[in-house]
């Protein structure tokens, strides 16, 4: 029997029962009948400057204006509706954007110890702050403009199940039956001469990338911890070469390249780990995670690694301070043999010089390039990886105004992010937000590529109601 055929149709089974809440029973300890409906919102406006101009003199490289809205309906104890839908219009990276984005839309069905959800939603597994390995089922928007961090978070559908035997126990399966892939940071590099990549579409609806996903969670004394199993497709697609050609008849050769953004499967097992001494919070996750596919065959597949990740978080009065370290090992590690293809400047001369050694296979070549821009990505260009991180918030004038400090560090490839803001609340339900995100890393690391459009300096209003 094929389980996969078994597991989905169950999972979406309970979604015609969404219509006839009235014949449900409910033992979750919720009052009968008690229906609310909410409606709430906000809108919000936007700049980005680029600090990276060359002419030295900050520009306007993003600019935006948002609607959002999000709407809650429900009977207590019975079933839940909820949506997040937003408006955006403006420019990104020069680029522009006019889009209805359906963030969250999904329904909820309870009954008896079980409850069953179906829709689009954000769903984030692990307990960590800044890095976590675990979340195999959330795409995120890496390119986000946006002073609310959360926003990266993109949703995917699924149906799911969550069963709760115990007080001390809870389990959790999930279905994601389409795929839908991250945006990644790498989207608007400037491409070398004749380089094109085919990205993605926003979700792709083949039937052979279904990803599952099982989560069981116990509840301590004073801690929780949770198990996590995931056979799917990893939301951070890689580079596949689909085209090379190569022209000759010139003095200098003249190549023509398409990479096409892949998606890959992957197995995941981990757990993660929240406790508490005093008033000091303790979170840690770890992740055994193994591509079905060779890297050494297939450039576009990363290699297998374990990551781990602990952090800690501590809060007096008006100040709270979170810190983070986290690692990764890479398994099956392999020296590289080319320079990656994209954040490299091409040089022809000693392509030229290549392709007069006897033997010498151009399209392995660029393979072996693609591959190198893979493992730069994935931060697999080394055998091991180590960075650390932390966020300084304090307020102040009861609430009103709130400075932050966040910096991440990677030791290994010497990436660097920092990442100072300030919120000022002159009224209730207004947001003003100033800030600016400044990234660093040595030549041709991946912060080094990106630093030119990601650095910036932002300015945010936002009125909720």
């Amino acid at each position: 029997m094929n389980i996969k055929k078994v597991i989905l149709p169950c999972l979406f089974l309970p979604l015609p029962l969404l219509l006839y809440p009235q014949s449900l029973t409910d033992t979750s300890g919720f009052v009968l009948n008690s229906t609310y409906h909410s409606i709430k919102g906000f809108i919000r406006a936007g700049l980005y400057g680029d600090l990276n101009n060359p002419s030295g003199k900050p520009f306007i490289s993003s600019g935006y204006s948002d609607f959002g809205l999000q709407a809650e309906s429900g009977l207590r104890g019975k079933y839940r509706a909820f949506a997040d839908i937003r408006f955006r219009y403006g420019s990104e990276f020069h680029k522009p954007v006019n889009i209805i984005n359906i963030r969250e839309a999904y329904g909820e069905f309870s009954t008896w110890k079980v409850n069953f959800t179906v829709g689009q939603k954000i769903l984030k597994w692990g307990r960590t702050d800044f890095t976590n390995p675990l979340s195999k089922l959330n795409p995120q928007n890496y390119l986000s403009r946006s002073p609310d961090r959360e926003d990266m978070d993109m949703g995917n559908i699924i149906a799911s199940a969550t069963w709760f035997p115990s007080n001390v126990m809870d389990m959790q399966i999930v279905a994601a039956p389409f795929y839908r892939s991250s945006v990644l940071l790498i989207d608007p590099i400037p491409l070398p001469e004749n380089v094109t990549v085919d990205h993605m579409k926003n979700i792709v609806t083949d039937r052979s990338l279904v990803s599952y996903g099982l989560k069981m969670d116990f509840h301590l004394h004073r801690a929780d911890l949770g198990v996590v199993w995931f056979d799917g497709y990893d939301p951070m697609p890689g580079a596949a070469l689909t085209e090379f050609s190569l022209d000759l008849s010139g003095p200098v050769p003249v190549s023509s390249t398409t990479i096409t953004m892949t998606p890959y499967k992957t197995r995941m097992a981990g757990f993660d780990f929240e406790s508490s001494i005093g008033n000091v919070g303790v979170r840690a996750e770890a992740a055994w995670l193994s591509p079905v596919l060779s890297s050494r065959t297939n450039e576009y597949v990363p290699l297998p690694e374990i990551d781990w990740v602990a952090g800690i978080d501590f809060g007096s009065g008006d100040l709270r301070i979170t810190g983070e370290y986290s690692g990764k090992f890479i398994r099956n590690y392999y020296n590289l043999e080319a320079e990656p293809l994209i954040g490299t400047e091409p040089d022809y001369a000693k392509l030229a010089e290549m392709l007069t050694i006897p033997g010498f296979d151009i399209n392995e070549y660029i393979r072996q390039q693609v591959e190198a821009f893979n493992r730069l990505y994935n931060y697999q260009t080394k055998r091991s990886y180590h960075s650390a991180g932390v966020n300084i918030e304090w307020d102040f004038f009861y609430g009103r105004m709130t400075t932050s400090f966040f910096t991440l560090y990677n030791f290994t490839s010497r990436d660097w992010l920092l990442i100072p803001e300030l919120k000022l609340k002159p009224f209730d339900g207004l947001t003003v937000t100033a800030g600016s995100e400044i990234y660093s890393g040595k030549k041709a690391s991946l912060f080094d590529i990106i630093k030119d459009y990601m650095t910036s300096i932002y300015f945010g209003i936002r009125a909720d109601f």
